[in-house]
């Protein structure tokens, strides 16, 4: 059998001729413009949704395309306005094609004019619960707070969300065979009527059973120290969730599972339990847990104007032995700290919040015109509370310092010895830690010393800090903080500089250098002062995604008396909300300092 590759002269010429054509057919495809009228809003939104025409736009196509895609609008734009409660309503619809200019392609425009029709209400209304759990609250919760009202438009989206909020109350309230005897929704078009029934039945309580753990780290008595249930209490989801993350933030697991299963519930046979706690249907809990590795490394590197660049590296044994213990090496490195630090921690009362830690370190930090080295070791008590976090310490000290170059009489190295106890109470809400719109922080600190108890001198210092964040329309933020400290003592002199207050800076502030703001000694060095006065307030709007700008004044001052001389800065400011944090670019200029027109700062972290 003869055969050709090629197709002879004349079916050439036909071939070619069809592939121009399909070109020319393609270089004018034609496109559709689709208009609504006569609605608005989430209905609009939902129409233009179901409309296959206008998924279309944009597109090149032919006019069958357009065509059938149009014919099937009327249908899909009643289906869009059902769920709004609309059920009669009169479309009228055009298709319209502007025929095509030279090589330019053909325009076709559908228009959909529409009225919703009356609107189909709720006459007949039944929510109701039945059972041991019809009186539960958050049952009775889930049916007052439902957005199915007798004599309103039914909305479909109330009714699924009222169904599955009702029975998610029954869920977490222990009613783990809570179902619907009764759930319908039925829409007479005609007579512009919906009638809602859902009837649920809530059927027995459930309790928590036997909990067991399955993980080989740790002692299960430590574990069971997490748990805030006990067996014979009412089953509680929430309380699952809280178990999970208490675990999660723990970081001895890498990853958490919990088994509550329905299936393997406990139940007695009829007339087996002695007594009322024996006959209620029992939930086993399963912790299953896979370890993290035992230990954990960490590396930072960051710059700030305060510190300069600054690097930092961190060991952690995450469990020491089967009770959970910890311990924690520390070294950090910056222009102007450097430290060593090692912390020993015990898990005590209420593992998941509080802690009993024995720590030491070695510090070298400036203040002010002051270089310091620190040995210290302390003892530190953490616990939470109703508010936020307390901790109450006992630290031993001997610092070693000099004002200055260290030449001069008056700064000649000294040092002095400090054993001092004190307590800090923090407390801090927010609606986001990273990007705060709304929130606030107070940190409150007191702590004391004695000459009679190992102290050079007899201190009793007190600081309160605070910050806000308001929310300034949508794209907009307040911020506003402020710091007071306070220093009482018979011999300010004998006080090391870590224990006085210098201000300036970053976070401070701004327009001064780091901790610039200080009484003076006779040579003009920064020595520090008795009392601490500073007050910030900052306008911060969103110019584009995640970035924008600020305006700012600060003010404050380091001083050895009340009738404090405030320095104050001003200036504009360059945000970025990041991932880690708020990045800052600020230009400030300081109204107080005749030496300087304005200060760069750069700094990094949240803004609570």
């Amino acid at each position: 059998m003869a055969f050709r590759l090629f197709p002879s002269g004349r079916g050439l010429a036909v071939a070619l001729a069809l592939a121009a054509l399909a070109v020319s057919l393609a270089a004018r495809a034609d496109s559709v413009a689709v208009d609504v009228d006569g609605l608005g809003g989430e209905i609009e939104d939902n129409v233009l949704k179901f409309l296959s025409i206008n998924n279309l736009v944009g597109d090149e196509l032919t006019e069958r395309q357009i065509q059938r895609a149009h014919r099937r609008a009327l249908g899909e734009i009643r289906s869009a306005l059902q769920p709004f409660g609309y059920y009669q309503p009169v479309v009228k619809t055009d298709l319209q094609k502007q025929p095509a200019e030279g090589e330019e392609p053909a325009q076709w425009r559908a228009e959909y004019e529409i009225r919703p029709g009356p609107e189909t209400r709720i006459p007949s209304l039944v929510v109701e619960a039945s059972g041991e759990g019809r009186q539960v609250e958050a049952v009775q919760q889930a049916i007052a707070e439902s957005e199915l009202k007798r004599g309103e438009r039914i909305v479909h989206s109330r009714y699924d969300a009222t169904k599955t909020a009702l029975l998610d109350a029954a869920y977490a309230s222990g009613y783990l065979d809570a179902e619907f005897t009764a759930s319908q929704l039925r829409i007479i078009s005609g007579q512009n009527r919906a009638e809602v029934e859902l009837r649920l039945e809530t059927g027995p309580r459930f309790h928590f059973g036997p909990i067991s753990f399955e993980q080989s780290v740790l002692n299960d008595d430590f574990l069971r120290r997490y748990l805030n249930f006990e067996q014979g209490e009412v089953f509680d989801t929430d309380k699952l969730t809280d178990l999970q993350l208490a675990l999660t933030d723990a970081d001895y697991f890498s990853q958490i599972e919990i088994e509550a299963d329905r299936d393997k519930a406990l139940l007695p046979p009829d007339g087996a339990a002695a007594n009322e706690a024996d006959r209620l249907p029992q939930l086993p809990v399963v912790v299953r847990a896979t370890p993290r590795a035992p230990q954990k490394y960490s590396f930072s590197a960051g710059y700030g104007t305060d510190t300069g660049p600054r690097i930092g590296a961190g060991m952690e044994l995450r469990r020491i032995n089967r009770r959970g213990h910890k311990f924690r090496a520390d070294a950090r490195l910056s222009v102007v700290r450097q430290a060593l630090s090692a912390r020993y921690i015990i898990p005590i009362d209420d593992v998941a919040r509080d802690s009993l830690s024995f720590g030491a370190a070695i510090k070298s930090e400036e203040f002010g015109d002051a270089d310091t080295t620190n040995y210290g070791i302390n003892v530190i008590r953490e616990d939470g509370w109703r508010y936020g976090r307390r901790q109450f310490y006992l630290n031993l000290e001997r610092e070693n310092y000099t004002f200055g170059d260290g030449l001069t009489e008056e700064a000649e190295p000294r040092s002095a010895d400090l054993l001092y106890p004190g307590i800090t109470i923090s407390s801090q809400i927010a609606d986001n830690n990273l990007r705060t719109r709304k929130g606030f922080s107070v940190t409150a600190d007191l702590r004391g010393g004695s000459e009679a108890a190992l102290s050079s001198t007899d201190f009793l210092r007190f600081t309160l800090r605070g910050a806000s964040v308001l929310p300034l329309g949508r794209k907009g933020r307040l911020l506003t903080r402020g710091e007071f400290g306070t220093i009482e003592t018979d011999n300010f002199d004998a006080l090391p500089p870590s224990q006085r207050f210098f201000t300036g800076g970053d976070r401070s502030v701004r327009g001064y250098d780091y901790q610039d703001i200080s009484p003076e000694d006779a040579d003009g060095n920064d020595i520090g002062g008795q009392y601490l006065f500073v007050g910030s307030i900052e306008a911060e709007y969103l110019v584009y995604r995640d970035f924008g700008a600020a305006v700012f004044f600060d003010a404050g001052d380091a001083t050895n008396d009340t009738s404090a001389d405030l320095k104050r800065g001003a200036g504009i400011g360059f945000r970025w909300l990041s991932p880690v944090g708020t990045v800052r670019l600020d230009v400030a200029h300081p109204f107080d300092d005749p030496d300087s027109d304005y200060r760069i700062h750069f700094s990094l972290g949240p803004d609570l």
